[in-house]
């Protein structure tokens, strides 16, 4: 079961402003080693021109907790653009969840959500949900794709300015069953991408007052991994065929050609198991391979395998050419098999990376037949 990350991020989100009222940013409640703190982008607090601010200046509030007060003392800018403000020991914050970190951002299938306040006076702290990892900048920043609909307020304007004041919320794995802070909001895209720019902890620990163990390979990951094929088909698959047929698709011509031959008899029903292989493997090859090199690279060395030789096969009659379709298929979960195997998540997964390759290559006439 996943944490309820809705209860859990209205604990540990809070809004920085001056003691003026100006909205600076946001920023997340941690506890390590026993003591508060909170962890914010430094760029929130200092301008370009500021070096030393007092942290008396600034006022922090929880939707959950109230006025939280910060230890009275000089900040400094630190080097990297994320600083620990100290939390007074006066405070009592009960029920509040245990924090890991980790920088395994890249798992497949991870899905991240993040808590903040835009800088509009009227705007209250929302949440932002189903983010997905897009990679990594030339700057080292992580690159976070949002859902199109927050990047659009309740008066319908839309762009970098409706998220604009999330600088500083703290970046959390969403579908786990622990909560894990990863990444810290550092800027709103300002360009095409829909999204936000993202500090990695591994970054942000450089500049920690206190020893902060990162968690390098995320625990109990198998219910991330699950794939539901059912829905999957009923959601896609007869829509997708008919969409080809119309369109006198070729790949589906060839793959009803070779299946002529290596499965006669074959009906509408035979035809949509082979596409929803195809589909099924795309779907698992985005959402969980995808950006995980050592992954893709698993997949594609299991495929070379295969084509190695370039190999055609000739046939006399359509059972030969059955016969020859399922010796390759079973020649080619073998080598999936030997790749993923060892892989306690991924073995699973053996028969619709098969599948999913092998009607691939059928439809792409990479393995041929002929009478």
């Amino acid at each position: 079961m996943v944490i309820n990350t809705i209860t859990i991020l209205k604990k540990i989100a809070v809004t920085i402003n001056t003691c003026e009222g100006q909205h600076l940013g946001s920023g997340t409640l941690v506890k390590i080693e026993k003591k508060f703190h909170i962890l914010t982008a430094a760029h929130c607090l200092f301008d370009n021109d500021t070096t030393e601010i007092d942290s008396e200046t600034i006022y922090i509030h929880s939707s959950e907790y109230g006025k939280i007060n910060i230890i009275k003392e000089k900040l400094k800018r630190p080097s990297i653009d994320a600083i620990f403000l100290n939390v007074s020991d006066e405070h009592i914050f009960k029920e509040f969840p245990e924090i890991f970190f980790t920088d395994d951002y890249l798992f497949p299938s991870l899905s991240f959500c993040f808590r903040g306040k835009p800088k509009s006076p009227s705007g209250n702290s929302y949440s932002v949900y189903n983010c997905s990892i897009n990679g990594v900048d030339a700057d080292g920043l992580i690159n976070v794709g949002i859902p199109t609909p927050f990047y659009t307020d309740f008066k319908g304007e839309t762009g970098a300015a409706v998220l604009d004041g999330f600088s500083g919320s703290g970046l959390i794995i969403e579908n786990h069953q622990q909560l894990y802070y990863c990444a810290m909001v550092h800027s709103v895209s300002d360009d095409n991408f829909c999204g936000v720019n993202c500090t990695s902890i591994a970054d942000i620990v450089k500049v920690c007052p206190v020893d902060l163990k990162l968690i390098k390979d995320l625990p109990n990951t198998s219910e991330i991994i699950q794939l539901n094929v059912k829905k999957l088909k009923q959601e896609m698959i007869k829509e997708i065929i008919k969409s080809a047929e119309d369109s006198d698709n070729i790949a589906v011509k060839n793959l009803k050609r070779k299946m002529d031959i290596f499965s006669p008899g074959w009906d509408q029903n035979d035809l949509e198991n082979f596409i929803s292989d195809m589909l099924t493997w795309e779907a698992l090859y985005r959402d969980k391979v995808k950006g995980n090199s050592k992954l893709e690279n698993l997949i594609d060395e299991s495929k070379e395998v295969l084509s190695a030789g370039n190999k055609k096969y000739f046939v006399s009659t359509a059972s030969e050419g059955n016969k020859y379709f399922h010796e390759i298929k079973n020649d080619f979960r073998n080598i999936v098999s030997s790749f993923l195997n060892e892989n306690e998540i991924w073995k699973k997964y053996i028969n619709t990376v098969s599948n999913g390759e092998i009607a691939k290559y059928l439809a792409n006439c990479k393995l041929d037949f002929r009478e």
